[in-house]
């Protein structure tokens, strides 16, 4: 029982050559996808609440805010740069470890970093020392965690801003371990988002992680203490949150042997991966079978208990936001064959009372959505699901997915994720500077400053 203290002493000693190059290649994939989510991010409409509230807390000009250009102290840029990369629903998710946690770890990296002026290799060391804490930590949580209805980008991702912070700071293994318990008192949010419209909070979510993560360690350097065994312990962070059902060993199970980094998926759509199976073999019959919205009769989708009561409750009828359409298969479902895209304009430019947003309701009322208890919650095939199409011509078409496009069994092509890149990143920022980023990320370890970075970040 000395999960939290030994997890302080692996930040502490882990080296850059104890890290294998294909988490450093993988690390530097994900942070190139989140610093083109936080430019798509930074102009989502629940997001410019954020930045004012940011602008409205001051802050010495140490860290900058994505694309505006605004200077502000670390905890204030990492709150708001973390909310942008989860802005369109569109950053990391991981089934082994914590899901999006990487908004949180890059957010709360890139603002201290730019404060203390480190290293590309610096960077990454701490990045992945945070993306890797925050997972365990997950995954000890599971599967207890999310059946309590906690949403991890807001109780997990802290873990990720604490770890990469103290990394950055140079914290010893007493002030790790106080880190990594203050952060215990902050970390919270819930799932109810998935449940009802409205939940615009939720992309705060990340920013919360972001800039607790952040305070715990600052306080941690100065000599604040927490409690002992603050994830272990009998009231501690997993038990508290997952009772009986935790895995408590993943914590430290193979800690610098396997690797979570490189279990991460980039996500193809701009949606709850709840339903990426779905929208997966949506896609394949479409094209199979050249399917016409006129032509649907009824469609049935089946998917594990978790994932329809994550994206299974709300109706296409009931969708009144974006909040709402993105955690809705049956919506996003209807926007698949409505409007051929599940991405950042096509959920933007089709909720009511805008485009073809009555369409896509009246095809997502022809859509049924089941639970099949054969289909596992975890394992190698998250969000797996099978489909019925029945056609008004009699016709009864079926199919079932397989690992969803952009996680590890189906991983995206780099011309893949650059289009992603690019997508999001040119909504605000000039070709030449997101060409720049790009240069600049993969070859991120070479870099003595990792300012000129952040200096492209700005629109």
């Amino acid at each position: 029982m000395n999960e939290t203290s030994d997890l302080a002493k692996w930040m502490v000693e882990l080296k850059w050559v104890d890290i294998p190059r294909e988490v450093i290649d993988y690390s530097k994939i994900l942070v190139l996808d989140t610093l083109g989510c936080m430019l798509g991010g930074s102009i989502q409409d629940s997001n410019k609440a954020a930045l004012r509230y940011t602008r409205a807390m001051g802050g010495s000009p140490d860290s900058t805010v994505v694309n505006y250009g605004d200077r502000t102290n670390p905890f204030n840029a990492a709150f708001i740069n973390a909310s942008f990369g989860h802005g369109w629903d569109f950053d990391d998710m991981i089934n082994a470890g914590a899901g999006h946690a990487v908004s949180a770890c890059t957010a709360a990296t890139m603002a201290l970093a730019e404060k203390e002026i480190i290293s590309g290799r610096e960077f990454l060391e701490a990045w992945i020392t945070g993306y890797e804490v925050s997972n365990r930590v997950g995954a000890a949580t599971k599967p207890g965690h999310l059946k309590r209805g906690f949403h991890e980008v807001g109780t997990i991702g802290p873990f990720a801003g604490s770890a990469a912070a103290s990394k950055i700071l140079r914290l010893n293994e007493w002030q790790s371990e106080n880190a990594i318990g203050i952060t215990v008192s902050q970390a919270a949010g819930t799932f109810q988002h998935s449940q009802t419209t409205g939940g615009a909070i939720k992309r705060c979510h990340a920013g919360f992680a972001a800039a607790s993560g952040v305070r715990s360690a600052l306080l941690a350097k100065e000599g604040m203490t927490a409690a002992r065994e603050a994830l272990e312990g009998k009231k501690g962070f997993v038990l508290c949150h997952s009772g009986d059902e935790n895995d408590m060993h993943a914590i430290t199970r193979d800690l610098g042997k396997d690797w979570y980094t490189t279990k991460a998926a980039m996500k193809p759509y701009s949606c709850c991966a709840g339903q990426y199976g779905m929208l997966d073999i949506i896609y394949k019959m479409k094209g199979k079978y050249d399917l016409k919205p006129e032509n649907i009769e009824r469609i049935k989708l089946w998917g594990s208990i978790r994932n329809l009561w994550m994206v299974g409750t709300i109706k296409g009828e009931e969708v009144k936001d974006i909040f709402g359409a993105q955690f809705s298969a049956r919506f996003g479902v209807g926007l698949a064959l409505v409007v051929g895209e599940n991405r950042i304009k096509a959920y933007h430019q089709n909720i009511p009372p805008f485009g073809k947003w009555a369409e896509v309701v009246e095809l997502a009322k022809k859509v049924d959505v089941y639970s099949d208890d054969e289909i596992p919650e975890r394992g190698p095939i998250f969000g797996y699901a099978k489909c019925e199409i029945q056609l008004k011509d009699g016709r009864t078409l079926k199919g079932e997915s397989g690992s969803p496009m952009g996680f590890p069994g189906n991983p995206m092509q780099r011309e893949e994720r650059l289009e992603k890149f690019y997508g999001q990143a040119l909504l605000v920022q000039t070709k030449e500077k997101a060409d720049r980023i790009v240069e600049l990320v993969e070859n991120l370890e070479n870099l003595e400053d990792i300012r000129p970075i952040v200096r492209n970040m700005i629109c």
